[in-house]
């Protein structure tokens, strides 16, 4: 099993020949010179920080709002901007602890969250774009007009789990909105990896992210790339350390004007050696990437 090694460790680059066309995967290519130089540098970027240690916890797959159903764009953009009051004389009932249930039979006790920290926890990081849809602000609004306790049924790092949510009524809404009642400090959500100080985050044009890991079977590492719709000849790199994996891809350069948004793709690697304890890096962004098998 590879260990801990110096920066002058000898690494081993991917040069498998791209497998036979497989329309759901991108395929393996040989390191490009634009991708060895962008591992380079998030390799010493890595090293100067410290490689940083694996996520603890449990980690949570699905939505922190996961019976979110809304009628109208005004409603939609009400949600996203975080204009949603609790009409008075609402409450409910006494939250105080229950469980979640993994679907192993395990169970761990939690604190339940009152409706509005519950509410502001769904809602996370308000994006305000009712000025910008032209929705008047008497209509860009939501009131809860009822809470009741319920459940989830949720994906985890653990499994399947069973976890207390509160059921919201609003006005005009036809179905309930139903939010997680748990912090993110007991279920922890999907993030972005944290990129080593001093690295550039802006890629080299021919250069694509990896933005989730999603699979590690001993030498075998599966994650999805992000990738225009036009990119053409996309492939998937891999620079493997004795102490890190740093993956990425590329595509040749675009030719003509395109209009292609934005996908996401999977690719899958084979390392030299198992991988361990090694940290797997993304060339993108430097940070750490945390296994996230349910994201497709």
């Amino acid at each position: 099993m590879p260990t801990s090694a110096p920066s002058s460790a000898t690494p081993s680059i991917r040069s498998t020949a791209p497998r036979e066309a497989d329309e759901t995967q991108i395929p393996v290519g040989p390191a490009t010179a634009a991708f060895l130089d962008r591992a380079r540098a998030v390799e010493q970027a890595v090293r100067a920080a410290g490689i940083p240690k694996p996520r603890e916890g449990i980690f949570l797959y699905s939505s922190l709002a996961p019976g979110l159903a809304v009628d109208t764009i005004e409603q939609k953009a009400a949600w996203g901007a975080g204009y949603v009051t609790i009409a008075a004389g609402v409450h409910g009932g006494s939250s105080g602890t229950t469980r979640i249930d993994f679907g192993d039979g395990s169970s761990l006790e939690v604190r339940v969250l009152d409706p509005r920290p519950a509410l502001t926890q769904a809602i996370a990081t308000p994006y305000d774009n009712c000025g910008h849809l032209a929705i008047p602000a008497s209509k860009c609004k939501l009131t809860i007009t009822g809470a009741s306790l319920t459940t989830a049924d949720v994906e985890t790092s653990n499994g399947g789990a069973t976890v207390p949510a509160w059921s919201f009524t609003a006005k005009g809404l036809s179905r309930p909105i139903v939010v997680l009642a748990v912090s993110t400090e007991i279920l922890q959500p999907l993030v972005e990896p944290t990129p080593p100080p001093g690295l550039d985050q802006k890629l080299e044009p021919s250069l694509v992210q990896a933005g989730w890991l999603t699979g590690v079977d001993d030498r075998t590492l599966t994650f999805i790339l992000d990738h225009g719709t036009c990119d053409r000849d996309l492939r998937a790199h891999v620079l493997e350390l004795n102490d890190m994996v740093v993956i990425g891809g590329s595509h040749s350069p675009l030719r003509g004007f395109c209009e292609g948004v934005g996908a996401s793709t999977p690719a899958t690697v084979t390392l030299t050696e198992p991988l361990g304890v090694r940290a797997v890096i993304s060339a993108a962004t430097g940070g750490r990437l945390t296994l996230y098998p349910h994201i497709q």
